[in-house]
């Protein structure tokens, strides 16, 4: 879905990436679309001057990625006061991620916790972060008093 008339789909920005990039986030594409209830949009930023691929849950952005010279960056905005106590709890991510978070700058109460795409491994990893905060949006766990 685009937001804009005049903006690309997720699939021509996809389409747009060097064969590399193209099936990395086709793999992050698809990891996220499993978890199931998910909107896709691309968004344009302005700092940056591209369309950049984004996937959202009721309304709440779990992630999105642009394409660098560098590499593939994955961002996903954790609130401080919000998200990151329920994600600095989980069990569901690996001692490297809870230390990201822990380590990430939290300027007006909003981490963009920033991840470098360059392999299926960090797609993977990544997507331990994705799919935290899509239970988190979603209840996904009995009683936790989390959702929404």
């Amino acid at each position: 879905m685009s937001i804009h008339q005049d903006s690309p789909t997720v699939s021509e920005v996809i389409d747009g990436l060097t064969a590399p990039r193209r099936a990395l986030l086709t793999r992050l594409r698809e990891a996220v679309n499993e978890l199931g209830d998910i909107e896709e949009r691309t968004l344009y930023d302005h700092f940056c001057r591209e369309w950049t691929p984004a996937f959202y849950t009721k309304g709440t952005q779990l992630c999105h990625v642009h394409d660098f010279g560098s590499d593939l960056r994955a961002t996903m905005f954790v609130g401080t006061k919000t998200f990151e106590p329920y994600l600095t709890r989980s069990d569901d991510l690996s001692p490297a991620n809870h230390r990201a978070v822990a380590e990430t700058p939290a300027p007006r109460n909003t981490k963009e916790l920033r991840m470098p795409i360059t392999s299926t491994e960090d797609v993977d990893e990544f997507m331990e972060f994705v799919r935290v905060k899509w239970e988190f949006v979603n209840g996904a766990r009995a009683g936790d008093g989390s959702g929404g």
